[in-house]
């Protein structure tokens, strides 16, 4: 998977959080690794939320304008009690 948004008339209801964990509940790896734009926002809150812990900070990709920060987690993610 190479990305995954929720349009913003969407955010906040959980959508992205059922996304991700759907997603890598079913990976066989026992990590999964994505990057995000590195400024706190919504979506790193998710993350963090989900266990995912900063690897790299204000990583430059070719094609990106704004640095972003690259993200790790052992699966299975973490979920809310």
């Amino acid at each position: 998977m190479t990305e995954l948004h929720v349009h913003p008339a969407y955010q906040g209801r959980g959508i992205g959080r059922t996304l991700i964990t759907t997603i890598t509940d079913r990976a066989e790896q026992p990590r999964s690794i994505l990057s995000a734009i590195d400024t706190e926002s919504p979506a790193r809150g998710l993350y963090r939320s989900l266990g995912y812990t900063d690897l790299a900070r204000k990583v430059h990709f070719p094609s990106a304008a704004r640095p972003y920060a690259v993200m790790g987690a052992p699966l299975p993610l973490l979920r809310r009690n």
